[in-house]
């Protein structure tokens, strides 16, 4: 959209997305992380930081000391801590990334951040005349944990703090007995990574990573101060986030791809002056996928169809605060939860799939009473009506929203019992439900007014009314036997009322019409004094504005060129936008 807009885009750091989608930018290489090299792209992140310092220190091998492993970034050496594989076991020959720590043997003026600051220095610097957009993605902190002096030592590992909810791993967890990466019993971390489990070893993990913290927070400020140096602050919109956090600890585990806060929940900061007041914090969750339709809001630009939304009217105090707002992820993996959903209170997280081989424990959390999420509620043994009503409830919002996004896991996560407490599967009044069980040929003893139908791949199809009711056991046949199935059933899922969005200006309150004379704005709604209607041109400048003083206003078309315009109509903080072509 930026590109097609007349910016030019350029992209340094780290990509970590399909590869086809980072051709619009102008520069080359643009640096794939997990692959040397791409054939339009360029070097992969690895091998062009390999290059780039060899270049700048005119040496072709690796600086290197007594006792130095190999597996830094940019294939650099580093002096081990003893939180790395290789210390704790020196017959191993080869480790990954998540299980390397220590000292990287290169100054600081040749580290990878410092490359990815220089190069996005220099695209300020070669674009400042025209409008940009430049995507600067450290890498770190990121695993290996390798970091280079002044940065490797500043933390002394025994003054850390601790996390509060160090090894809270019980069968209530959503990990517990899950021998999967990451996980406290995840067979290879206890076997080679006893220090995972120490707390003493456990901090040079802690100071590691806020080392990394540190050097990207100097480069950061690098990038800032050239905006400011070239008078480009006031006029630019800076965006920081992240695509995920670090466990360091909490629950006994390192790394990401779970949906406790300290993996799921990132930074998320928008600086853009004279648009956005300065220290605005919004306390409703969003999502990252918010941020597109939030960039051509505030550009001006046509809204693009996508999931997400912006976030304009949080930022400016103009949503509808009675509704209930949340964010959504997802992982995908049977043995653990595939699905979080979180609002400001509450979090669900719940398995892809209703099939019974499904082992995954779905989780529970009341962040009000419980922000370090260490009481899975479906995993008490008296679970309060109230906590059971709220999760379902989340539950219904997640369906509603894979729904909304043509997820291929709407039926799947619909006919799932939360916790499978009481059933293996779930029904909703008046709803189909497709689910899935290996070698079914027909059942028995549905809900009142109930029907089904035997589908491809192994799946059954059931209609309810809304005479179903209740917790019903029936007899499936399968293939080589029978078995007992049981079902609840909840009311029907009101399709019809949409996710909560922000307040906006509804479309059909506003007519547009165009013709070579003249742009017309009629409104069927009442004025206030204030309320306005604006021309933009594309590249977001403003080409004309007048009030309303009816319901009815135009603008003379003679004093604008033929092409594309955008008309954007404003009643107090609520807006509409509407793209127009002058023929």
């Amino acid at each position: 959209m930026l590109a097609a807009n007349g910016y030019v885009c350029e992209y340094y750091g780290k990509w970590h997305s399909p590869e086809s989608k980072a051709y619009i930018y102008a520069n080359r290489p643009v640096t794939c992380g997990g692959m040397a090299s791409h054939p339009v792209l360029g070097l992969g992140l690895s091998d062009e930081y390999a290059r780039w310092w060899k270049s700048e220190l005119k040496i072709t091998t690796a600086p290197t000391q007594t006792g130095a492993l190999t597996g830094g970034y940019g294939k650099l050496n580093y002096l081990p801590d003893p939180l790395d594989a290789r210390y704790i076991d020196p017959t191993l020959t080869t480790t990954v990334d998540y299980q390397r720590f220590g000292k990287l043997l290169i100054d600081p003026e040749h580290t990878m951040l410092t490359m990815d600051a220089k190069n996005t220095i220099a695209a300020i610097e070669r674009n400042k005349t025209k409008r940009f957009s430049i995507h600067c993605s450290f890498d770190p902190p990121h695993p290996p944990f390798v970091v280079s002096a002044p940065y490797y030592g500043s933390l002394n590992p025994t003054n850390l703090p601790f996390p509060k909810n160090y090894f809270v791993n019980s069968s209530s967890s959503i990990y517990y007995n899950a021998n999967e990466l990451n996980s406290p019993y995840y067979s290879y971390n206890i076997i080679k990574m006893g220090a995972y489990q120490d707390p003493s070893t456990f901090r040079i993990f802690i100071a590691r990573y806020y080392e990394m913290v540190k050097e990207i927070d100097d480069k950061l400020g690098e990038i800032l101060k050239k905006l400011d140096d070239e008078g480009l602050t006031n006029k630019t919109m800076i965006i920081f986030c992240a695509d995920h956090g670090e466990m360091l600890g909490s629950h006994g585990m390192n790394s990401k791809n779970n949906f406790y806060d300290e993996s799921a929940r990132v930074p998320l900061i928008i600086r853009y002056p004279n648009k956005i007041a300065a220290g605005k914090k919004v306390h409703v969750p969003v999502n990252l996928i918010d941020l597109r339709p939030t960039i051509e809001d505030y550009l001006n630009m046509p809204a693009t169809k996508v999931d997400g939304k912006t976030l304009r009217p949080f930022i400016e105090d103009t949503y509808n605060n009675s509704e209930t707002y949340f964010a959504v992820s997802e992982w995908y993996n049977d043995k653990i939860p595939g699905f979080m959903i979180r609002t400001d209170h509450h979090k669900l997280m719940i398995a892809h799939t209703a099939e019974a081989k499904n082992t995954a424990i779905d989780g529970f959390y009341n962040l009000q009473t419980d922000s370090l999420e260490r009481i899975n509620i479906l995993k008490l043994s008296t679970i309060p009506q109230v906590e059971k009503d709220k999760a379902q409830a989340l539950k219904v919002l997640l369906v509603k929203w894979l729904k909304k996004v043509n997820s291929p896991y709407y039926f799947s996560v619909k006919a799932r019992p939360l916790g499978r407490l009481n059933a293996n599967y779930t029904l909703y009044q008046n709803d189909i439900a497709k689910i899935k069980i290996p070698g079914i040929t027909n059942i028995s003893g549905l809900p009142v007014g109930a029907s089904f139908k035997i589908l491809t791949n192994d799946t059954i199809q059931i209609t309810t009314t809304n005479n179903s009711v209740g917790l019903v056991n029936t007899t499936a046949t399968i293939s080589g036997g029978g078995s007992s199935i049981r079902f609840e059933m909840f009311p029907a899922i009101d399709f019809s009322t949409n996710i909560p969005q922000s307040k906006t200006i509804r479309k059909d309150n506003f007519v547009v019409n165009v013709d070579e004379d003249k742009i017309t704005v009629k409104t069927f709604g009442a004025i206030s004094k204030n309320d306005k209607a604006q021309v933009y041109s594309m590249n977001g400048s403003l080409m004309a504005e007048k009030l309303f003083q009816s319901n009815l206003l135009s603008f003379d078309c003679s004093k604008l060129t033929k092409g594309n315009y955008l008309i954007r109509v404003s009643q107090g903080k609520n807006t509409f936008s509407q793209k127009v072509i002058i023929p």
